[in-house]
């Protein structure tokens, strides 16, 4: 029994040490702070953040802020391994055209939206998951126009806010293959936190 309890002991011991190895690894991890909606995160060394430009007209894109709406993929944080940005500028990534990570935050009938057509689309095989702190609702593809190409992850913020995560199952560069890149957005909804948001 007492060699029972010690093996137990030990493989606790083993879980915070390597708990707390990953934390230590993941604290040297460059970070992201979003004070608007209230969120800080960190992501693997092997990317580097940008984020998509915008290719609507300048008209177009001052009518939808006039009426309190927003480009696509304004406030987005997109991660990309360097080895797939190649020399494109990395603060004005074409959508579409680049493997990567995309990290928007969504509130108000925005991410109502999100949540309700993916439940519409994929209702029972949507997988709910703690990672962290964190409830994570992660579905079978993004429910819109990517589908089944996408990972895609809704994780609840504040006040009815989720933070929208799409990545790319597949690589859209040579070499072809699979991303694994479930496991990366896994791992940075580990180091995400709540901050007091900011108008």
């Amino acid at each position: 029994m007492t060699a029972l309890r010690r093996a137990a002991g030990l493989s606790w011991l083993c879980l915070l040490v390597l708990a707390a190895s990953g934390r230590a690894q993941d604290a040297r991890w460059p970070a992201y702070q979003d004070d608007r909606a209230g969120f800080a995160l960190r992501y693997p060394p092997g990317f580097v953040a940008g984020a998509y430009r915008s290719d609507l007209p300048p008209e177009l894109a001052r009518t939808l802020r006039e009426r309190g709406g927003r480009r696509p993929f304004e406030r987005a944080l997109v991660l990309v391994e360097p080895a797939r940005l190649g020399a494109r500028d990395r603060s004005a990534l074409p959508v579409g055209e680049i493997t990567a990570i995309t990290i928007e935050p969504r509130s108000g009938t925005e991410a109502a939206a999100r949540r309700d057509l993916g439940r519409q689309i994929y209702g029972g095989s949507i997988v709910e998951m703690t990672i962290g702190p964190h409830r994570v609702q992660k579905f079978p593809g993004f429910p819109g126009p990517y589908g089944t190409a996408a990972f895609y992850y809704l994780v609840p913020l504040r006040d009815g806010a989720v933070l929208e995560i799409t990545a790319h199952r597949k690589f859209l560069e040579a070499p072809a293959g699979e991303t694994g890149y479930d496991r990366v957005v896994e791992q940075v909804i580990g180091t995400l936190t709540l901050v007091p948001p900011r108008p």
